[in-house]
């Protein structure tokens, strides 16, 4: 039986990274894969934040990379990220989850009938699994570092984590 893939792109990676909860992929998901696609972008410059943690992460062995699938062709609608980490995905036989943040990646990851989630939602799943005691103060840190993330997902989070109005 083929291993669980967890493919992501490269958002998820710097949101968490921006909120200081990298290590919750490790904690939730054991491994985690990325396509050279998105390792690129997370490193590009060595600016971003996730840059250092994906570089540690790279090492230590809980984040593997596989090369980017020739994918110009079956989602050129989508940058090279998205598209090469759902074209990993296609190509696992066995369970998958994709964690991706872009509206039309997302929509295309569910088109082809793959398991998508992106950083609220990862938040929220550490949330129930007690491994944050609050996703409010994450959500924070997002926004001082210019994350984009649209108000109705925070709010909805907050609420589904039982942080509503408050």
């Amino acid at each position: 039986m083929a291993q669980r893939l967890v493919a992501a792109d490269a958002s998820p990676l710097i949101g968490l990274a921006a909120a200081g909860a990298f290590d919750l992929l490790r904690e939730l998901f054991g491994t985690v894969t990325v396509t050279t696609a998105v390792r690129d972008e997370v490193l590009a410059g060595g600016k971003l934040p996730g840059a250092r943690e994906l570089t540690d992460a790279i090492r230590v062995g809980w984040i593997r990379v596989a090369a980017s699938p020739a994918v110009a062709e079956r989602f050129p609608e989508l940058d090279a990220g998205e598209a090469t980490t759902l074209a990993l995905a296609l190509e696992h036989a066995g369970k998958r989850l994709v964690l991706m943040d872009d509206p039309l990646g997302r929509a295309r990851a569910h088109a082809q009938g793959l398991p998508v989630t992106g950083l609220a939602g990862v938040l929220l799943v550490a949330k129930r699994a007690r491994l944050v005691k609050s996703v409010r103060p994450l959500f924070e840190r997002l926004r001082e570092h210019d994350f984009r993330i649209s108000e109705e997902i925070v709010r909805a989070i907050l609420e589904d984590a039982g942080e509503g109005q408050g």
